[in-house]
């Protein structure tokens, strides 16, 4: 049995579902409940958001890490800005870090056989490997203007 979480905010009554198309035809159970914001997520996001902004600025230049790194590029900067911008309220924000080959890190930990990695690229490909007691999936996704839903089942895993 696979479970599929989805957080948005609703604009209609018509749900418009992409992320379902491989559960068509099968018998489902959908439970549909109100998430309310956690206190102070607005604050610590936008905090977070501020700290990808220096840290671009920082690694903006290639050597940032007086060696070989690679620069952080406007458009990883973006990406990223824009992961976080659309991050559900009820999820914790990651721990953001940069990388030497030029992308974004984000990392979500709860302990040392809990933990979700993302590598954020500039072409919006996510790479993403997990650590889940003695699993390690792994894989990558592409950004397409909604926080991956694949990546939310991890973190879920991850951290709840």
């Amino acid at each position: 049995m696979s479970t599929i979480t989805l957080r948005r905010n609703l604009e209609s009554e018509t749900l418009h579902l992409p992320e379902l198309k491989s559960m068509v035809g099968h018998s489902v159970e959908i439970v549909v409940r109100d998430s309310q914001p956690v206190p102070g997520f607005d604050a610590d996001r936008s905090a977070l958001l501020q700290t990808v902004d220096e840290m671009c600025q920082r690694c903006s230049q290639p050597g940032w890490d007086h060696a070989d790194a690679e620069s952080i590029s406007p458009q990883t900067r973006t990406i990223a800005r824009r992961l976080l911008e659309l991050l559900p309220s009820d999820v914790p924000l990651p721990v953001v870090v940069p990388e030497p080959d030029g992308q974004i890190n984000f990392e979500w930990y709860r302990a040392p056989r809990r933990l979700l990695t993302t590598s954020i690229s500039n072409t919006g490909t996510l790479y993403w490997a997990a650590l889940i007691d003695s699993e390690d999936p792994r894989g990558s996704c592409q950004f397409s203007e909604q926080f991956p839903p694949t990546l939310l089942y991890w973190i879920g895993l991850v951290c709840g």
